[in-house]
């Protein structure tokens, strides 16, 4: 014979599951933050180190002076090296992210979501609108829920020699800025291979 449960045993199953509900929504603690951005900075260097050794040879990347030329390969993603580059790379990041945040946070990231923010409530909607929209590359946010942003992070690769330098340009700064106005707990934040992740 098979008992029934007593209202008190679906009450404490009700309780459980509400109890493991409220600690699975939320957004992510200073600690598990550090282990998002340990696998950004991680899968950055990776796919810049990647792809240059796939296309130029181990410990190789391309010349400074070649980044504005037409690359020759046999698909073109760009017109130029720079932009070519660019995407590959990240390409191979967000697959290295994809993997391992999914393994630990799997409703808690988004890689290229398109959002906006409406003019009259101010609040931030997820879109497929391209017109008055933004499309960072990573945003980490409350649990299921893209638009509750915690923070946004843009993955940039430097393209040629100079890997020292500052990626801090009037376009990303601008960029970034745009990026902060859709809100969150931290200021965007750039991850790049020499770098890692910096914030203004």
């Amino acid at each position: 014979m098979v008992r029934s449960a007593t209202g008190f045993e679906k009450v404490v199953r009700t309780v459980d599951a509400l109890r493991g509900f409220i600690t699975v929504s939320r957004f992510l603690d200073e600690a598990q933050k550090a282990a998002v951005e340990d696998v950004l900075r991680n899968c950055v260097r990776e796919a810049n180190t990647k792809v240059d050794d796939e296309l130029f040879g181990k410990g190789r990347s391309l010349p400074a002076s070649e980044c504005e030329k037409e690359p020759i390969v046999a698909k073109k993603l760009a017109s130029d090296w720079r932009r070519h580059l660019g995407k590959l790379k990240h390409s191979a990041a967000f697959e290295c992210i994809e993997r391992r945040l999914a393994e630990k946070f799997p409703d808690n990231f988004s890689i290229e979501p398109r959002l906006r923010k409406d003019e009259f409530t101010q609040e931030v909607l997820l879109t497929d609108r391209r017109a008055g929209s933004l499309k960072p590359d990573i945003v980490i946010h409350f649990t299921r829920n893209i638009t509750r942003i915690q923070c946004i992070y843009d993955l940039k690769f430097p393209c040629g020699y100079a890997v020292g330098a500052n990626p801090w340009s009037d376009e990303v700064i601008s960029q970034m800025r745009s990026y902060g106005e859709l809100g969150g707990e931290c200021p965007p934040a750039l991850v790049t291979p020499q770098f890692g992740v910096v914030r203004r």
